[in-house]
């Protein structure tokens, strides 16, 4: 009977043994990385955040990257803090201002209302406004490693808006804005009567009809989010939205210059593919919502401008204080 019960517990103890070296435990050379971002499976941000994971995997040797999305870790702001504490190592998603208020210069209204200057204030390598964020984030221990312009803002209604080509006329609609000063500023100075809502009271807000309609976000936005209630889409270019790309500062500083450069490289092509990405979508959620049956309205260029006149002239110096020292830099490059 002892000898049966020896010979068992050999038994069990030799599969214990063979699982995990199956993969049970991870080998003592293997460098396991967490990667958080906001967006669902099968989205535009999971899609890119899975390729560029894939090919750090692929490039650097001993090294898991396991995939968190939707939140799973929490939402932006929280999962900003824990890449700084190195909690989490990687971060796709946006910038959350809560310890540097002036990164909400990184939405500025009519900072940028084309995909040239977007690509010159923006880049990676050298765009004023990134590098500002870039700066900013080092002092939260965080390295910058790319940008995902997604999209350019605009605003959507359950009614239609009037005058919708006069920067300066009433548009006779309530909508939501974020709560920042600099939106509602823009929004009511453009002629759009405004309620600061968090994005969580937004849907139901619409549903209500509390608000006729919403500001601070896309296209893209707007047709997962709120795509039953859209009946008019109004593209003015109002800002610029981007998600960023990081990682935990000390993991940064824990790889080889060779593997630096390695990240560096595929962050770059990562961010060329992500500028395709958000012009081709710009086109494709726009044909999305027209045949759904909602108008949407693509002002001319000229239209747009005079909107950012407008802007620059009655709202920039009412908000310029939000955005610190960088501000009349930003001037200069816009006046060049």
């Amino acid at each position: 009977m002892k000898k049966r019960i020896l010979s068992a517990l050999l038994a069990t103890l030799m599969l214990a043994s063979i699982l995990s070296g199956c993969g049970g435990k991870q080998n003592d050379s293997t460098r396991v990385w967490k990667f958080s971002h906001t967006r669902a499976e099968g989205t535009d941000n999971d899609v890119m955040a899975n390729k560029f994971a894939s090919s750090l995997m692929e490039n650097i040797e001993g090294l898991q990257i396991d995939m968190y999305p939707n939140n799973q870790l929490g939402d932006y702001t929280v999962v900003q803090e824990a890449v700084g504490l190195n909690e989490v190592q990687l971060m796709l998603g946006s910038m959350s201002n809560g310890v540097d208020p002036t990164l909400s210069v990184q939405i500025a209204p009519y900072l940028v209302n084309n995909w040239e200057d977007a690509y010159e204030f923006y880049n990676s390598e050298n765009g004023i406004i990134t590098n500002y964020v870039r700066e900013s984030l080092e002092k939260q221990n965080i390295h910058l490693l790319a940008v995902m312009p997604k999209y350019f803002g605009a605003i959507m209604t359950t009614k239609p808006a009037s005058n919708i080509e006069d920067p300066t006329a009433s548009k006779g609609v309530k909508i939501r804005v974020p709560q920042m000063k600099s939106f509602e500023s823009f929004a009511s100075a453009i002629g759009f009567q405004t309620t600061p809502l968090p994005t969580s009271d937004t849907f139901t807000s619409l549903q209500t009809g509390v608000v006729d309609g919403a500001c601070g976000g896309g296209a893209e936005q707007y047709w997962s989010d709120y795509g039953e209630l859209v009946k008019y889409v109004y593209c003015l270019r109002t800002h610029m939205e981007n998600h960023w790309l990081y990682m935990s500062l000390d993991t940064w500083n824990s790889l080889t210059a060779d593997e630096q450069a390695t990240v560096t490289k595929l962050a770059k092509d990562w961010e060329t593919e992500a500028y395709q990405l958000a012009k081709d979508n710009e086109t494709k959620y726009n044909e999305m919502f027209v045949e759904k049956g909602v108008e949407v309205y693509e002002p001319s260029q000229e239209v747009v401008d005079a909107y950012a006149d407008y802007v620059h002239t009655n709202v920039w110096p009412e908000i310029s204080s939000e955005y610190g020292d960088i501000w009349n830099d930003i001037l200069a490059e816009v006046n060049k």
